[in-house]
Formats: structure tokens, C-alpha cells, sequence
């Protein structure tokens, strides 16, 4: 378990934890994302949190994956890669902050925000120059948090995975300088 603050921890996602990350994403992603789908999600969620995939998730070099915790709840999911290179910056060390999702409860607690400065300091100690995400033009609170949080965006990009709803396929690449 990692402490990120007082009442905030990390705790390492394993392979066994499979069936609870499907529970928890479930419960979180769900009622801020399932409108974008035909399907309600659920090819998202059999692609995303399989077993076969979380194996693979697990493996990847630079990779960690946690539950966020707060208190003694989980409330949320965080997976980053140190040393993921942005298309948009060619050589540039960098990482990829690939999940962070929070209880939508949650919300306006700070602890979005007390990751969000945890994973640049990460980051930085991993010696990137940059931190970059991807996320859904459409999300605008979303948006907002990572504005202010200085992201710029440096290209934008259509979604072509199935079930996702055109209206919803936009997609922008966002990145910080950490220097």
C-alpha cells in the first residue's frame, strides 16, 4: 500500500484482484461513460478488464496499477506508464497517465487533484519531461480538471472502437511539461 495522503493509499491491482476491478470500474465508469455506448459498456468492460487483458496490463513494461482507496473504501482505479512515449513528441521521455477513474460520490474532495500532483511528482522521479493522457473531447469536467492542471492538447483523434456512438468518438491527446 502506498500513502498518498492521510485518508488517500494506492494499493497494487494483481492479476487475482481481476473480478474486483471489474466491480469497481463497473461501478465507477458506468455512470459518467455508459451513454457513449450502444451497448451499455459492456464490450468496453469485456475488452478492458478481462482477465487476458489485465494480464497484459500487468506485464508492460513501465506500468503500475492501483485502487485508489480513500479511507477505507475503493474508490477508484489509476494506471500509469513511466516511459510511454506521445506520438506528438517523438524521443522525449515521457509518461502516460492511461486511468484515472474516481466514484462520481467523490467528486470535489480534492483527492482527484492529490493524484493528479502525486503522479507528476511520480513522473518527474521516473525522469520524464512529460506527462500526456487521452481524453474524451466531449467529458468537459474532465477537461476542465486537466486545464487546470495545465495540460495543453496536442492532437485530437477519433475513437474507432465498436459500440462506441459517433457523436462520442472524439478524443484529445494532452500533455504537461514537467520541466
Amino acid at each position: 500500500m502506498i500513502q498518498v495522503s492521510k485518508e488517500v493509499a494506492l494499493k497494487p491491482i494483481l492479476l487475482a484482484d481481476q473480478g474486483l476491478l471489474m466491480e469497481v470500474s463497473r461501478r465507477i465508469y458506468l455512470p459518467v461513460y455508459r451513454h457513449l455506448w450502444t451497448d451499455n459498456g459492456e464490450f468496453y468492460f469485456e475488452k478492458n478488464y478481462s482477465i487476458s487483458n489485465l494480464k497484459q496490463e500487468l506485464e508492460e513494461a513501465g506500468a503500475v496499477y492501483y485502487f485508489i482507496c480513500y479511507k477505507t473504501e475503493i474508490i477508484g482505479i489509476l494506471r500509469i506508464v513511466y516511459g510511454r512515449e506521445c506520438i506528438d513528441f517523438p524521443g522525449q521521455p515521457a509518461t502516460k497517465l492511461h486511468r484515472i477513474y474516481l466514484d462520481p460520490e467523490t467528486h470535489g474532495l480534492g483527492i482527484g487533484q492529490l493524484l493528479m500532483d502525486w503522479t507528476i511528482d511520480q513522473s518527474k522521479a521516473h525522469q520524464s519531461s512529460l506527462l500526456w493522457l487521452e481524453a474524451m473531447d466531449t467529458q468537459k469536467q474532465s477537461l476542465q480538471f486537466y486545464r487546470k492542471n495545465n495540460f495543453q492538447v496536442s492532437g485530437s483523434f477519433n475513437l474507432e472502437v465498436p459500440n462506441i456512438i459517433d457523436a462520442w468518438k472524439g478524443m484529445h491527446r494532452m500533455f504537461l511539461c514537467l520541466l
